[in-house]
């Protein structure tokens, strides 16, 4: 999304929560069948954003269960997990609009987490692989800052998003203690997004709204 969009976003959103009566964090946990309408509305919002280009959505999945910490990353949770980020900016982002002719500036907020890595760390190390690999001669990500999500209405759009991935990932829609709002949204969610699942890799020609299952080496 521009910067110069953010601020029509975040009040739109806020007639929006007034209207739907929904002053409260937006989260994949509080979806109950009392407020599935309410959180199909918030949906239907984003994607005639996503539908006009004023907001893209790219995402990037990992298998807890192959990641191997101790191999690739000395031991350092830490610097794995932010490993991952490394690659869903770079590839996603950084790869996708950057260009030395078109010089995108990216501003990234993260939701917060109680970590010691050093997100400049994370900005220097991204804008060289960048530099690297695509041949730019400029640095894109000029900021990456950590949010706090409960003050953030994109952010907790993305926690609804990926909470339906997870949640179809997972195979939680076929077990009979699954909750019926939730696999209503998720499907609603990939309908909306033109989509069979939100499981499966994007095709390689959508560029609106991507998934990326990650291969990990082993």
């Amino acid at each position: 999304m521009d910067t110069d969009d953010i601020p029509k976003f975040n009040s739109t959103m806020q007639k929006f929560r007034k209207e739907q009566n929904m002053s409260a964090e937006l989260k994949w946990s509080k979806v109950f069948i009392q407020k599935l309408t309410e959180y199909k509305r918030f949906i239907e919002y984003f994607f005639a954003l996503n539908n006009t280009d004023n907001i893209h959505y790219h995402c990037l999945i990992v298998d807890n269960h192959q990641i191997n910490h101790k191999k690739f990353s000395q031991g350092d949770c830490e610097s794995g997990f932010y490993k991952f980020y490394y690659q869903l900016l770079l590839h996603c982002f950084g790869k996708k609009y950057c260009t030395n002719e078109n010089r995108v500036r990216l501003i990234t907020h993260l939701d917060y987490r109680n970590t010691n890595y050093s997100l400049s760390t994370l900005k220097t190390v991204l804008n060289s692989g960048i530099n690297k690999k695509c041949d730019i001669n400029y640095d894109p990500f000029v900021s990456i800052e950590p949010v706090d999500s409960k003050k953030s209405d994109l952010l907790q759009i993305c926690d609804i998003l990926l909470g339906a991935m997870g949640y179809q990932k997972n195979g939680y829609p076929i077990l009979a203690t699954s909750k019926k709002a939730k696999i209503e949204l998720a499907d609603y969610i990939a309908f909306k997004a033109g989509l069979k699942n939100l499981s499966d890799n994007t095709l390689r020609g959508n560029y609106r709204f991507t998934i990326w299952n990650l291969r990990l080496k082993k």
